[in-house]
């Protein structure tokens, strides 16, 4: 290869300020070594837009952040390999292909992706490096764009096939070992309650380890970073079994950085726990940095180890941000209007109209509506719930009034409702 085909590709750069890298750091320090900073964040970048255009036309890799970041992690060090191996002009083997490249297989074996399938995601990611390496080169003065044009897609083949090679190789020798395994066991009984398919209790309950007979309280708990070891997630949840007053604990691995958990109860507790109950738990159960916590409401029998754990999934979906901790009774209200976003969103527009607006200040007089509503629009209660004076209260129903362009008279469910649902939104 000679020097001014070295010099595009080298001369790669970012377009703006986008995400941090996914593949671990020594990973990342030995490309930019190879490479450059440039061209390194351009992979980066240029790996983020893969793996929406991945899950975009392959919904089943998707399924949420943690999956988002997985793929994230393969994409980019797919492109990393690649562009080494443009720079040394060299044709890879299966076996060159890195591992970060694969290590998602065991996810998407335990989620019941098929093969064909993810094939597809990476023939589909292979295309889009190739149109974003052609848009490069195609920047080139004609003696660099005609060669290379032809030496990039050439080699960009070779890379798919031995691409696709390896995952499928990892797939089907993960597939094999996940089948033969107790988790599998016991992840097919949890996958048939949870898809509310008939089952035979008593046997369920010996390969479970737990009696699925019982009032259950199911939660969920997640890891910020990718890496964290499994045991921190099952050791947290065996911590938050103990601290809400559970007798055992059964996890299941969700994903590389989720657990589903679920715990018996002695007795039946309410599915909407009080103000006190609820802030008495949250001092219980303290969420460490780098983890977070959703919690189902309290169920009986088969039906209720699977009620409680989809409203523990509703709940996990308002986490976000500051937020480490989530009650799907703190958002029931706001997951049952949210079941079309879009409406949802149309909603709360045409109700609150100027109150919708961002800014502390606005976001202080929804709060404190919402407050003053719920307490039966007594300013008194609402000032001692929300630690400031009557007079304030006034003060900001009265402009709160003022923005919605409407008297706060008569009955006022659309705009409770567009308040709880805004304040329900997870921070980003």
């Amino acid at each position: 290869m000679n020097d001014s085909a070295c010099r595009w590709l080298l001369g790669l750069r970012p377009q703006g300020g986008g995400p941090g890298s996914a593949v671990p750091a020594a990973t990342q320090a030995l490309a930019r070594e190879i490479l450059g900073h440039g061209p390194a964040g351009w992979a980066v970048e240029t790996a983020e837009w893969m793996t929406h255009e991945v899950i975009r036309q392959v919904p089943a890799y998707g399924g949420g952040r943690t999956q988002f970041e997985t793929l994230r992690r393969s994409v980019e060090a797919t492109v990393l390999a690649a562009l080494g191996g443009l720079l040394r002009d060299a044709r890879p083997t299966p076996e060159q292909v890195p591992m970060e490249a694969v290590e998602g297989n065991a996810e998407l074996v335990r989620r019941g992706v098929p093969l064909d399938l993810v094939l597809r995601g990476v023939r589909i990611g292979h295309a889009c490096l190739h149109q974003r390496l052609m848009d490069a080169i195609d920047a080139e003065p004609e003696p660099v764009r005609l060669p290379e044009s032809h030496r990039v897609s050439e080699l960009l083949f070779s890379y798919a096939d031995a691409h696709a090679s390896r995952m499928a190789e990892e797939y089907i020798a993960e597939r094999d070992r996940w089948q033969a395994s107790t988790e599998a066991a016991r992840r097919r009984i949890v996958d048939d309650i949870l898809g509310g398919r008939r089952i035979d209790q008593g046997s369920a309950t010996r390969t479970l380890g737990y009696d699925i007979t019982r009032h259950h309280l199911a939660f969920i708990v997640a890891a910020d970073e990718l890496d964290t070891p499994a045991e921190v997630l099952r050791r947290f949840a065996s911590e938050v079994g103990r601290a809400v007053g559970g007798q055992g604990v059964l996890t299941v691995q969700a994903g590389p950085s989720d657990v589903w958990a679920w715990t018996a109860t002695t007795a039946e507790a309410p599915a909407v726990p009080s103000a006190e109950a609820r802030q008495a738990q949250a001092r219980t159960v303290e969420v460490p940095a780098g983890l977070r916590l959703a919690l189902g409401p309290p169920a009986a029998g088969v039906a209720g180890f699977r009620r409680s754990h989809l409203g523990a999934r509703e709940a996990q979906g308002f986490l976000g941000g500051d937020v480490r901790l989530r009650r799907h009774a703190d958002i029931r209200v706001r997951s049952l209007l949210a079941a079309d976003a879009e409406r949802s969103r149309w909603f709360v527009e045409e109700t609150l109209g100027a109150l919708l607006e961002d800014g502390g200040r606005t976001a202080e007089l929804r709060e404190t509506l919402r407050t003053y509503l719920a307490a039966g629009r007594s300013p008194q209660r609402a000032a001692e719930l929300l630690h400031v004076s009557r007079n304030t209260v006034t003060y900001r129903i009265k402009r709160a009034e003022e923005l919605l362009g409407r008297p706060l008279s008569g009955d006022l469910l659309d705009v409770r409702l567009a308040l709880e649902i805004t304040r329900s939104e997870p921070k980003p």
